[in-house]
């Protein structure tokens, strides 16, 4: 009778727990969907809560195992986790509720504003990973779990809770130095990957001068929209959700993660001297015009124009890159103690 009271009283606290961060969650989409619908370099913005949720869909047979003891007891049972880890998690999740709690204030008394964002964002993280820390102390055997255990229980919800992160503050994180560096970077690169094809240019500043046959100058601005924050924002959240749907191991995971930045870097660069290229040929105008010198949506059917057809390429590419890696970040030489347990069991 006392296993099926204690068993109620956890699937309620669940329950009660999952609607507390919907509606937390409700908040902070609210928040940043201004954000996704002003900038197109966070567009992708609108993905991440169907992202979320099919991460959950994806984990919930974990989850069960975990805190629902539908996998097999270990036999002995390991030692509980220590009640003290739970002293510091009760400081930061009260510390989480106010500053989500401050944040939601801000947004109400001053309508859309970078601070709440911020406020929010932090706030909703932090009451998701300690919420699910806190569920994690016993199973529905009534078993202690052990630091481990809720360990692994945690990291299921890492993505869930982390990549709202990616898609609102993010951005005023890497908007400003990281965008004047990628500025400078891109543009020495292009230079220089021109130089070497034998291209008479010069970089001064942000901007390329190319030196035309017969004495003529013109000039190609290296734009915010091509230092490759837009590609970078979008491939950290392509490699946070491929590496979380389908890398196991944290490790792997950042390495696919690194792979992300490095591609985007590249191709971002790559994409930039075709740009350039193509101005050298037809004339800096000629980016904003489609492939056949038609000015977008004045000739019937078109891709869009030279610059944003070379965007939509680069992103393209890189999304077939990190999935193409997928199966050689996941390579084992040698089987795991599971992977070996599970052949016996079929086996047998």
């Amino acid at each position: 009778m006392r296993m099926n009271n204690f068993v109620g009283n956890l699937d309620k606290t669940f329950t009660w727990m999952a609607l507390f961060l919907l509606g937390c969650a409700g908040v902070v989409i609210g928040e940043q969907w201004i954000l996704w619908g002003t900038r197109v370099d966070y567009s992708f913005g609108y993905l991440v809560p169907f992202f979320c949720l099919y991460v959950l869909y994806d984990r919930w047979p974990q989850i069960k195992e975990i805190l629902f003891a539908e996998k097999k007891e270990p036999v002995p049972p390991p030692p509980p986790c220590s009640k003290l880890w739970d002293v510091p998690v009760f400081i930061v999740l009260f510390t989480g509720l106010l500053i989500f709690g401050l944040g939601a204030s801000m947004r109400i008394v001053n309508g859309p504003n970078i601070p709440a964002t911020y406020l929010n964002t932090g706030g909703f993280t932090i009451l998701f990973l300690g919420i699910a820390w806190l569920l994690s102390e016993k199973n529905t055997n009534g078993r202690a779990l052990s630091f481990k255990e809720r360990l692994d229980f945690l990291a299921l919800f890492v993505f869930p809770a982390l990549v709202w992160i990616i898609s609102g503050p993010f951005h005023y994180f890497v908007d400003t130095r990281v965008k004047i560096h990628l500025l400078g970077m891109v543009t020495s690169a292009v230079v220089a990957t021109l130089t070497a094809l034998d291209f008479s240019v010069t970089g001064e500043g942000n901007t390329i001068l190319m030196n035309l046959p017969g004495g003529q100058v013109d000039r190609v601005g290296i734009a915010d929209a091509c230092s490759g924050i837009i590609s970078l924002t979008a491939c950290v959240f392509m490699g946070a959700f491929l590496g979380a749907t389908f890398i196991q191991g944290l490790l792997r995971k950042l390495i696919l993660l690194g792979l992300s930045l490095v591609f985007a870097i590249v191709l971002n660069i790559l994409r930039t001297s075709f740009l350039a290229l193509w101005a050298y040929k037809h004339g800096s105008n000629s980016l904003d015009f489609d492939l056949w010198g038609n000015a977008a949506g004045t000739a019937g059917f078109t891709l869009g124009s030279v610059h944003d057809i070379a965007g939509y390429v680069a992103m393209g590419i890189t999304l077939l890159l990190l999935v193409a890696l997928l199966p050689f970040i996941n390579f084992r030489l040698t089987r795991s103690d599971e992977d070996m347990l599970e052949l016996t069991e079929r086996k047998d």
